[in-house]
């Protein structure tokens, strides 16, 4: 009988040093990693292991690691090449849009966020929800729809170098957002499909 309260009673010693560990300064380390982790529905799925925090407006974006230089390029122009902040407020002070669950949502605050005109605006966000709709057809469709899109933005004379290279540049955000599972092989304006496609 001695035995057996003998043993229940280091069992319950055991447990409770267990539960200490538990909160230990190692699990309190990693408390923003496990509430990124949460926001994925997935929780913990690659698609939002590599994200990063974009300051945009009164919203925080997270935005796939690759893009993110792309999309403070495109923040920067409205504010006239300033210093960008990647941290403009605290996550508590703002809402926060996540490119990985809300990919409609998170390209409209970039584009409204964006230096472009608002009749550029209206263009690029009907641009967005049509290639949106695509996201069902082939790589191939899609690919052609960017290409056609990218090339009459080029070529339209009434549009200024920077609203260009703008538009390219959240062209390519939205390809990568919306179809985060296809590679594009490269994003640069000068050698991107479309001057291959145009032969410029």
């Amino acid at each position: 009988m001695k035995n057996l309260l003998l043993t229940g009673l280091i069992i319950i010693i055991c447990s409770c040093s267990n539960g200490d560990f538990e909160e230990s300064g190692v699990e309190q380390s990693s408390k923003e990693a496990l509430h990124k982790q949460s926001l994925n529905p997935e929780n913990g799925a690659d698609s939002e292991k590599n994200f990063k925090e974009v300051a945009a407006g009164n919203f925080i974006l997270l935005v796939p690691a690759q893009i993110s230089g792309r999309v403070i390029l495109v923040l920067q122009e409205k504010r006239g090449g300033k210093d960008f902040q990647s941290s403009e407020k605290s996550l508590s002070d703002t809402d926060t849009i996540s490119s990985y669950q809300e990919p409609v949502a998170a390209l409209h605050v970039i584009v409204d966020q964006s230096a472009l005109t608002s009749p550029l605006k209206i263009d690029v966000k009907g641009y967005i929800a049509d290639l949106g709709n695509l996201r069902s057809a082939s790589y191939e469709t899609v690919d052609e729809f960017i290409i056609q899109y990218e090339i009459s933005k080029r070529q339209d004379s009434t549009l200024l170098e920077a609203e260009k290279e703008t538009i390219l540049n959240i062209s390519s955000i939205s390809e990568a957002v919306l179809f985060s599972e296809k590679s594009r092989k490269d994003r640069d304006w000068e050698t991107s499909t479309t001057s291959k496609h145009t032969g410029y």
